[in-house]
């Protein structure tokens, strides 16, 4: 893969991550939470809203998978694309690997395996899918750790992002890009609009959501890059689309009309240099937005553990505290655990280079290998 001169961090990209990934896991504890403590019915609203964090997931991954990769790879080369696939593969494998074995095993011992009467399939067809992570695109009934359907949605993304490399890059001018990042979304929300189901999903359709905003970020990032520097005048609009969230009960009713608005936020941050630019570039922020993936994909696991929780401390103010409190501090420690300990080893070893062993003075790297010294290395191996 070709390494031209590294582009700068976007550090206020990696904090916006940790507040998706909140935005996830308040969508998913709602009802536990506003239990515990009633007194924030007000974020209700928001919390309802909590699924468009993944959208806005969906848009980062295009923004700045195009802003490392689509210059690099403007044309399609076998080496440079294995490379990527490799690199995206170590990215997001091992923790799913890992959430999806941990999932079997609580579904083991509360008794959920199988089919649930809600459609739930933790069976060992689900399983194989899930191991190679094309779970979603067979079925979008919901399997193993619910949350993991958007990694096998993200997976058909990066392998088919090689070809949207060479096809994106071929744009020169900032406006072309911003037009066609509009009609990526437009087709999107045009199809949901037309053939949704009533509850707002589309039925064996799971490319629609997923290349809609991914090819959408893509093409923002493009127009940014392209010289569309004005684009950090729109900061605004990533804390109005939360605003609008959290206050309009019909932009939290299961439609994605405000995912155009993140991902043009995405852009605009990366463009911006203002105040939520430098908030969200806080350290603190970046090492939870590190951690944002660790995190989404760990905190359904608690799920059983945190509904009997929650039902023996309702209506003790004092217990259910203490019960929030717990939860959050579990949940950050299983985050921090789980990207230092398996995803970024994980990472390390799987991109690692494989170099050939250093020969040992005195011999030939031509020098036979006696059989039985083979034999006994390859029952080591």
């Amino acid at each position: 893969m070709h390494s031209p001169t590294r582009r700068p961090a976007l550090p206020a990209l990696t904090g916006l991550r940790a507040v998706a990934a909140a935005w996830v896991v308040l969508f998913h504890y709602r009802e536990e939470i506003l239990t515990l403590e009633p007194a924030l019915a007000p974020l209700d609203t928001f919390m309802r809203g909590g699924y468009l964090g993944v959208d806005l997931f969906f848009a980062l991954s295009g923004f700045i998978l195009a802003y490392t990769y689509a210059d690099k790879m403007s044309t399609l080369r076998w080496r440079d694309t294995v490379g990527f696939v490799r690199n995206r593969f170590a990215r997001v494998w091992p923790v799913h690997a890992l959430t999806l074995h941990l999932d079997l095993v609580i579904a083991a011992l509360i008794g959920t395996l199988g089919v649930t009467a809600g459609g739930h399939r933790r069976t060992g067809e689900a399983y194989v899918e899930n191991l190679a992570m094309v779970h979603y695109w067979v079925n979008d009934r919901p399997s193993f750790n619910s949350p993991a359907w958007s990694i096998s949605a993200e997976w058909f993304a990066y392998l088919v992002a090689p070809l949207l490399f060479v096809l994106v890059v071929r744009l020169r001018r900032a406006s072309s890009a911003l037009l066609l990042a509009g009609l990526s979304y437009g087709v999107m929300l045009g199809i949901f609009a037309t053939m949704a189901l009533p509850n707002g999903n589309l039925e064996n359709m799971f490319w629609v959501r997923i290349m809609g905003e991914f090819i959408g970020g893509m093409l923002l990032c493009l127009a940014w890059v392209r010289g569309g520097a004005r684009l950090g005048r729109w900061a605004f609009v990533l804390p109005a689309a939360l605003a609008v969230v959290a206050l309009v009960p019909a932009a939290a009713s299961g439609r994605y009309w405000v995912a155009p608005a993140l991902g043009l936020g995405v852009a605009a941050l990366a463009a911006s240099s203002g105040r939520l630019v430098r908030v969200l570039s806080r350290p603190g922020l970046v090492a939870a937005g590190e951690a944002s993936y660790a995190l989404y994909m760990v905190h359904w696991l608690f799920e059983w553990p945190m509904e009997r929780a929650t039902a023996l401390a309702a209506g003790n103010a004092l217990l259910s505290a203490v019960v929030l409190a717990a939860f959050v501090g579990v949940l950050a420690a299983a985050a921090w655990l789980v990207m230092t300990r398996v995803e970024r080893p994980a990472r390390r070893w799987l991109t690692a280079p494989r170099t050939p062993r250093p020969v040992e003075a005195g011999t030939s790297a031509a020098s036979p290998v006696p059989e039985r010294t083979r034999l006994v290395v390859a029952s080591l191996r």
